[in-house]
Protein backbone atom coordinates (compact mmCIF):
# COMPACT_ATOMS: atom_id res chain seq x y z
CA UNK A 1 0.00 0.00 0.00
CA UNK A 2 1.51 3.59 -1.22
CA UNK A 3 1.81 5.91 1.65
CA UNK A 4 2.48 8.46 -0.97
CA UNK A 5 -0.79 8.77 -2.65
CA UNK A 6 -3.57 10.76 -2.99
CA UNK A 7 -7.10 10.11 -4.44
CA UNK A 8 -7.34 11.71 -8.03
CA UNK A 9 -11.10 12.77 -8.21
CA UNK A 10 -10.53 15.29 -5.41
CA UNK A 11 -10.13 17.19 -8.29
CA UNK A 12 -13.95 16.78 -9.29
CA UNK A 13 -15.73 18.14 -5.94
CA UNK A 14 -19.01 19.41 -6.74
CA UNK A 15 -18.70 19.40 -10.59
CA UNK A 16 -21.51 18.43 -12.20
CA UNK A 17 -19.41 17.42 -15.47
CA UNK A 18 -17.09 15.27 -13.89
CA UNK A 19 -20.39 13.11 -12.17
CA UNK A 20 -21.80 11.97 -15.38
CA UNK A 21 -18.20 11.45 -16.69
CA UNK A 22 -16.29 7.99 -17.18
CA UNK A 23 -13.25 6.94 -18.92
CA UNK A 24 -11.74 10.97 -17.65
CA UNK A 25 -8.59 9.55 -16.51
CA UNK A 26 -6.45 12.21 -18.97
CA UNK A 27 -9.22 14.65 -17.89
CA UNK A 28 -8.21 14.62 -14.37
CA UNK A 29 -4.53 14.10 -14.73
CA UNK A 30 -3.87 17.46 -16.17
CA UNK A 31 -6.18 18.91 -14.05
CA UNK A 32 -4.32 17.70 -10.83
CA UNK A 33 -0.73 18.36 -12.73
CA UNK A 34 -1.90 21.45 -14.18
CA UNK A 35 -3.45 22.82 -10.84
CA UNK A 36 -6.26 23.46 -12.48
CA UNK A 37 -9.87 22.62 -12.02
CA UNK A 38 -12.18 19.65 -13.41
CA UNK A 39 -14.02 22.28 -15.68
CA UNK A 40 -11.24 24.06 -17.34
CA UNK A 41 -9.12 20.30 -17.78
CA UNK A 42 -12.26 19.25 -19.21
CA UNK A 43 -13.15 22.04 -22.02
CA UNK A 44 -9.29 21.63 -22.85
CA UNK A 45 -8.91 17.89 -23.01
CA UNK A 46 -12.15 18.02 -25.52
CA UNK A 47 -10.92 20.95 -27.72
CA UNK A 48 -7.32 19.84 -27.94
CA UNK A 49 -7.43 16.02 -28.03
CA UNK A 50 -11.26 15.84 -29.57
CA UNK A 51 -12.29 13.77 -26.60
CA UNK A 52 -16.15 12.78 -26.62
CA UNK A 53 -17.82 12.93 -23.30
CA UNK A 54 -18.00 9.59 -21.48
CA UNK A 55 -14.97 7.94 -23.62
CA UNK A 56 -11.33 7.49 -23.49
CA UNK A 57 -9.11 10.42 -24.71
CA UNK A 58 -7.48 9.13 -28.21
CA UNK A 59 -3.73 9.81 -29.39
CA UNK A 60 -2.91 11.23 -25.95
CA UNK A 61 0.53 11.07 -25.90
CA UNK A 62 0.66 11.88 -29.55
CA UNK A 63 -0.95 15.28 -28.83
CA UNK A 64 0.60 16.34 -25.91
CA UNK A 65 4.00 15.82 -27.12
CA UNK A 66 3.58 18.70 -30.14
CA UNK A 67 1.97 20.77 -27.31
CA UNK A 68 4.77 22.56 -25.43
CA UNK A 69 3.18 25.98 -24.48
CA UNK A 70 -1.02 25.40 -23.04
CA UNK A 71 -3.04 27.77 -22.04
CA UNK A 72 -6.72 27.14 -20.07
CA UNK A 73 -9.95 29.13 -19.89
CA UNK A 74 -10.09 30.90 -17.14
CA UNK A 75 -13.02 30.07 -14.90
CA UNK A 76 -14.00 31.01 -11.76
CA UNK A 77 -11.40 33.14 -9.66
CA UNK A 78 -8.45 34.61 -11.45
CA UNK A 79 -5.50 33.35 -10.49
CA UNK A 80 -3.06 36.31 -9.10
CA UNK A 81 0.59 34.53 -9.61
CA UNK A 82 -0.48 33.12 -13.16
CA UNK A 83 -2.92 35.34 -14.81
CA UNK A 84 -2.81 33.77 -18.37
CA UNK A 85 -3.32 30.05 -16.90
CA UNK A 86 -0.47 29.18 -19.12
CA UNK A 87 1.74 26.25 -18.26
CA UNK A 88 4.81 24.45 -20.24
CA UNK A 89 4.79 20.89 -20.62
CA UNK A 90 7.75 19.33 -21.54
CA UNK A 91 8.44 15.23 -23.01
CA UNK A 92 10.83 13.72 -20.54
CA UNK A 93 10.61 10.56 -22.74
CA UNK A 94 9.49 7.16 -23.55
CA UNK A 95 10.20 3.65 -21.81
CA UNK A 96 12.98 1.54 -23.63
CA UNK A 97 10.40 -0.80 -25.05
CA UNK A 98 9.35 2.32 -27.06
CA UNK A 99 12.16 3.22 -28.00
CA UNK A 100 12.53 6.08 -25.72
CA UNK A 101 15.36 6.61 -23.23
CA UNK A 102 13.33 7.05 -19.34
CA UNK A 103 14.83 4.23 -18.01
CA UNK A 104 15.70 3.97 -14.36
CA UNK A 105 19.24 4.02 -13.54
CA UNK A 106 19.28 1.12 -10.84
CA UNK A 107 19.52 -0.98 -13.34
CA UNK A 108 23.06 -1.22 -15.37
CA UNK A 109 22.34 -4.61 -17.21
CA UNK A 110 19.84 -3.33 -19.56
CA UNK A 111 17.40 -0.67 -20.03
CA UNK A 112 14.16 -1.17 -17.53
CA UNK A 113 11.74 1.18 -17.49
CA UNK A 114 10.69 3.10 -14.44
CA UNK A 115 7.02 2.19 -12.54
CA UNK A 116 4.79 4.35 -11.02
CA UNK A 117 6.55 4.00 -7.82
CA UNK A 118 10.29 4.79 -8.76
CA UNK A 119 9.24 7.33 -11.06
CA UNK A 120 7.57 9.12 -7.67
CA UNK A 121 10.66 8.29 -5.66
CA UNK A 122 13.76 9.87 -8.52
CA UNK A 123 11.37 12.98 -9.36
CA UNK A 124 9.53 13.92 -6.42
CA UNK A 125 9.96 17.70 -6.93
CA UNK A 126 7.23 19.14 -9.23
CA UNK A 127 3.95 18.30 -11.59
CA UNK A 128 4.50 15.42 -13.83
CA UNK A 129 1.67 13.86 -15.94
CA UNK A 130 2.20 10.05 -16.68
CA UNK A 131 0.84 7.76 -19.15
CA UNK A 132 0.97 3.98 -18.25
CA UNK A 133 -1.05 0.90 -20.30
CA UNK A 134 -4.45 2.76 -21.24
CA UNK A 135 -4.49 4.97 -18.30
CA UNK A 136 -2.91 8.32 -17.16
CA UNK A 137 -2.09 10.11 -13.99
CA UNK A 138 -0.41 12.92 -12.30
CA UNK A 139 2.87 12.83 -9.49
CA UNK A 140 2.79 16.08 -7.67
CA UNK A 141 6.00 16.13 -5.45
CA UNK A 142 6.52 12.85 -5.07
CA UNK A 143 3.05 12.07 -4.32
CA UNK A 144 0.93 9.98 -6.88
CA UNK A 145 -2.63 11.23 -7.73
CA UNK A 146 -4.69 8.30 -9.29
CA UNK A 147 -7.56 6.45 -8.87
CA UNK A 148 -8.32 4.82 -4.96
CA UNK A 149 -8.52 2.00 -6.30
CA UNK A 150 -4.47 1.87 -8.08
CA UNK A 151 -3.58 3.07 -3.96
CA UNK A 152 -2.93 -1.02 -3.39
CA UNK A 153 -1.25 -2.29 -6.76
CA UNK A 154 -0.94 0.45 -9.20
CA UNK A 155 2.63 1.65 -8.32
CA UNK A 156 4.41 -1.02 -10.24
CA UNK A 157 2.92 -0.30 -13.39
CA UNK A 158 5.35 0.91 -16.06
CA UNK A 159 5.62 4.22 -16.77
CA UNK A 160 5.14 4.40 -21.25
CA UNK A 161 5.44 8.02 -21.40
CA UNK A 162 6.15 11.08 -18.80
CA UNK A 163 5.89 14.80 -19.16
CA UNK A 164 6.73 17.41 -16.85
CA UNK A 165 4.53 20.53 -16.22
CA UNK A 166 5.75 24.06 -14.87
CA UNK A 167 4.25 27.88 -14.81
Amino acid sequence: MLKNFKNGYAVCGNDETAKREKNDCVVRAIANACDINYEQAHAFVKEKFGRKDGQGTLMFNHVLKELKTVQFEQVGQLDLFNPTNERQIKHMGDCPKFGGELKNPKYKHKPVAYTVKEFARRFNKGNFILQVNKHALAVKDGVIVDNKNYQTDGYRRVVESAFQVTV
